[in-house]
């Protein structure tokens, strides 16, 4: 078709103009395509020229070299246009015709992480990742999975670089991550551009916008379709290529999880909802183990939004239920705690405190079991609980 980057280009700015009032819901971070815009995409399906390829090598080059009618308006990030556009195409295409042009989405995907997308964008490829893997879960060729996996692990990890764009180092000697004060977008917006356009200047265009904005969002997406994306890229004999990348991601988790402060809340909420969809995978449990146990015995762990507790009961579930350890080390923790002796030196008021907060701990992880799951620990259990009784009346 001859050019075709100037017609999908002005595809794309119209995309742009028919998009949805800021009062019309719309899906958090992937933006749902209005009926004016699905338009478009049955306009693009029913010309003959425009094969699902054609579509696919078209988008790519508008990406890599956007032409100017970008700069004629506003707020409008042409890239980010062409991929809404290319994700709806995606969602309305047969699978044949996805699947049979997948050496070209492997370009366009290989490409996009290359260009400099701004955030929105980076998180639009994710999403046209995960509708390929929805409808295809698997590439006969071992090298098709090869390269699969490959392209996941570098969007997933451009995606993880969004999500901590709003953490800093606590000093310059070491690697510990904190939540540091910035701008975030919540997620509870209607609209992702909506937003950004509501909390920054009018001037300033969607690619300038630092990506701290949109950790949120980030943390967001990848709670959503993360474990499940990779649990079907990779498969059975190939779920330990999987840590490394997991415990980059928990890298930037962790540090959300430890902030119990009101600003950090949706960042706290999406982070939970990461966490526990990532826990349901025992293969995963190596990558987050650790610093979920860490997580829970924190002494502010409880300092939660009540939207978290489910998602803390299924984390926790998770956490016990996958071996047969964790359970007793976190009994043994209470027995410690309530067999040591008072020191004379210590704060006897702290001392009950630390006891009463493992005490807590463990009726918590009792609430997140199934009915009877500890049955037979029922006789230890009882004296942990009775002992605390009998220490405040020698007291």
């Amino acid at each position: 078709m001859n050019h075709g980057v100037h017609f999908m280009a002005a595809i794309a700015f119209v995309w742009n103009e028919r998009r949805q009032n800021k009062n019309t819901s719309r899906t958090k971070v992937i933006p749902t395509a209005g009926e004016e815009q699905l338009l478009l995409v049955e306009l693009v399906r029913s010309i003959s020229v425009m094969r699902t390829e054609t579509v696919i090598q078209t988008v790519k080059e508008v990406l890599k070299q956007p032409p100017a009618i970008a700069k004629d308006k506003k707020h409008l990030s042409l890239e980010v246009c062409m991929l809404q556009f290319f994700y709806a195409y995606t969602q309305r295409i047969p699978v044949t015709s996805l699947v049979d042009s997948w050496a070209a989405l492997l370009l366009l995907l290989k490409d996009s992480i290359q260009v400099g997308l701004p955030a929105p964008g980076q998180f639009l490829i994710l999403g046209v990742l995960n509708e390929f893997i929805m409808k295809n879960p698997s590439l006969e060729n071992k090298k098709d999975q090869r390269d699969l996996q490959d392209v996941t692990h570098k969007i997933v990890d451009a995606i993880g670089a969004i999500a901590g764009s709003s953490l800093e180092q606590t000093t310059w000697l070491r690697r510990n991550l904190e939540v540091k004060p910035s701008p975030k977008i919540m997620v509870d917006g209607n609209n992702l551009e909506s937003d950004v356009e509501d909390m920054l200047s009018p001037a300033m265009e969607t690619s300038n916008i630092t990506p701290s904005v949109y950790s949120v969002h980030a943390l967001t997406l990848l709670s959503e379709v993360l474990a499940h994306l990779l649990d079907m890229v990779f498969y059975s004999d190939e779920k330990e290529r999987v840590i490394p990348l997991l415990v980059n991601i928990m890298h930037y988790v962790v540090p959300y999880l430890r902030n119990h402060s009101a600003h950090n809340a949706s960042s706290y909420r999406a982070c939970v909802q990461l966490l526990s969809s990532l826990s349901g995978y025992q293969y995963t449990r190596r990558a987050w183990k650790k610093e979920a146990f860490d997580l829970f015995m924190d002494s502010s762990f409880f300092q939660m939004d009540a939207s978290c507790v489910n998602h803390w009961r299924a984390i926790m579930d998770n956490l016990m239920t996958h071996d047969k350890t964790t359970f007793r080390d976190l009994m043994t923790r209470v027995a410690v705690a309530q067999s040591s002796s008072l020191n004379l030196f210590a704060n006897r008021d702290a001392e009950l405190e630390q006891r009463a907060m493992l005490l807590k701990r463990l009726a918590f992880a009792i609430f997140s079991s199934e009915i009877d799951q500890y049955q037979k620990y029922l006789p230890d259990i009882q004296v942990k609980l009775y002992h605390p009784f009998v220490i405040s009346q020698v007291l």
